[in-house]
């Protein structure tokens, strides 16, 4: 049966007003955004001041990244929620972003959306978690804390661009401030850089950035082990081959699925691991 087009609606969409909610509620990745980057949330309205749709997105570097976008069930295909993306577009292109980035939400429709938009496919992302395994803590004196003053737009910056191009909301910088970044050292030298995040019920491992995808493996491996006994969490890019086998044999198994999209491929991610459920 043939389901009849909705007739496209007068939008109206502005800048969000701070305090106004942008979903889900709670999100950290979100606050953080809309911390670093206040204009970059958006809210679309009809002709009567009714909310319709929401989107959150945030400029880092040359990349746009589209954390959130929401229209409410009774509006879909109408309109808004391309009214939110050329809206959210707008923003990037003003602030100098030339890439798109999105982690489309785990429904057909929202991934139909984003190709008919122009948008393709970067990588497939899993979300991978472990247990608490009761094992004694391997060695970790290799790994060398990085701290708020290191120098974050040097050495850290150009292996960020190497593996993800900047595409990420959550800084190193906002890590490091909470002493939560470490640094794998071979030779005196660099090679990989870890962060995490301690939840109530988990720890989210990662973002990981690394010079070779056997260095990244080594940091992850180091950086469970320092939280033995702990629920751990992360996201792979299934390209990741070295990392997804450290990960195996770390006790980590996939639970979900997610497509990570954008109009322009960029990053080596090989040797990146995202933090948790979220991938930027």
């Amino acid at each position: 049966m043939r389901v009849a087009a909705k007739r496209p609606l007068a939008v109206t969409v502005r800048t969000a007003r701070p305090g106004e909610a942008v979903p889900p509620a709670g999100d950290a990745d979100i606050a953080y955004a809309r911390t670093t980057d206040p204009d970059g949330a958006f809210v679309a309205r009809d002709a009567e001041g009714r909310v319709l749709g929401l989107a959150c997105a945030a400029v880092r570097e040359d990349a746009l990244l589209l954390i959130a976008l929401d229209v409410g069930a009774a509006h879909r295909g109408s309109g808004v929620g391309l009214a939110l993306l050329t809206a959210v577009r707008a923003y990037g292109s003003a602030r100098g972003a030339r890439s798109l980035e999105v982690l489309a939400p785990d429904e057909s429709s929202a991934l139909a959306f984003f190709l008919r938009a122009g948008l393709s496919l970067r990588t497939l992302v899993l979300g991978m978690e472990a247990e608490p395994v009761p094992a004694a803590p391997q060695p970790v004196a290799a790994l060398a804390a990085v701290g708020p003053g290191a120098p974050l737009s040097g050495w850290i910056a150009a292996l960020d661009r190497e593996t993800r191009g900047f595409a990420r909301p959550r800084d190193w910088g906002h890590r490091a401030a909470g002493g939560h970044v470490v640094s794998l050292k071979r030779g005196g030298r660099p090679v990989a850089l870890g962060a995490w995040d301690e939840g109530t019920r988990e720890t989210a491992l990662g973002p990981i950035a690394a010079k070779t995808p056997e260095a990244a493996a080594d940091i992850l491996s180091m950086l469970a082990a320092r939280f033995h006994g702990t629920r751990l969490s992360l996201a792979l890019p299934v390209e990741a081959r070295v990392l997804l086998l450290a990960a195996g044999a770390l006790g980590f198994r996939a639970v979900s699925t997610r497509v990570l999209l954008t109009d322009r491929r960029r990053g080596d991610l090989r040797r990146y691991a995202g933090g948790g459920g979220r991938f930027f």
